[in-house]
């Protein structure tokens, strides 16, 4: 049987041409999260979303997140650490929470301890809104895998990603890890 994987986009949702969309088409049990505001997002709202989803998921998933789905992937864990019903996270491109211009002021009082379980996080060295050596800081607070994918920005649509079938390969290989299929 296969893990389901669990799509957490960031801000604004991933467009159709983000790697994230197309991953999720790849997969005929793959799930997004389901917010009600994308544009205005609130940390309650979203991590509400977060557990429905989980509900819904046949077997605990891996939650693949991105940008701000990291943050609301790293709170929600936290907060379930002690019926936790996920297989593990891949966190692409965190963004610095911390910074002046943070656009979401709910989601800036993310916690910085280890996670429960198993997760990845997958950072780019020019990242606009996260210095890699931020990146790097949250993954050792985190106590979660750290890999750099040298500069790839935002790893967007943006940065012209698409399919960015090198992020498939990491995650293949860290649901290798966790002894699953996708």
């Amino acid at each position: 049987m296969h893990t389901p994987l669990l799509m957490l986009p960031g801000l604004n949702n991933s467009g159709p041409q983000h790697w994230q969309t197309t991953w999720q088409r790849r997969r005929a049990d793959a799930l997004r999260l389901e917010p009600n505001s994308w544009t205005a997002p609130e940390l309650d709202d979203w991590m509400l979303a977060l557990s429905r989803s989980i509900e819904a998921c046949t077997v605990p998933p891996i939650l693949v997140a991105h940008s701000m789905g990291c943050l609301l992937c790293v709170n929600w864990a936290i907060l379930h650490r002690l019926d936790l019903s996920i297989r593990g996270a891949f966190l692409v491109a965190p963004p610095n929470f911390k910074r002046q211009e943070f656009p979401a002021p709910s989601f800036t009082q993310i916690p910085e301890s280890p996670l429960p379980c198993p997760a990845l996080v997958v950072a780019s060295t020019n990242d606009p809104y996260c210095p890699i050596g931020v990146a790097m800081e949250l993954a050792k607070k985190w106590e979660t895998g750290f890999i750099s994918v040298g500069e790839r920005g935002h790893i967007s649509t943006e940065s012209g990603k698409g399919d960015w079938q090198e992020g498939w390969n990491l995650l293949e290989a860290f649901a290798a890890g966790l002894r699953v299929q996708i």
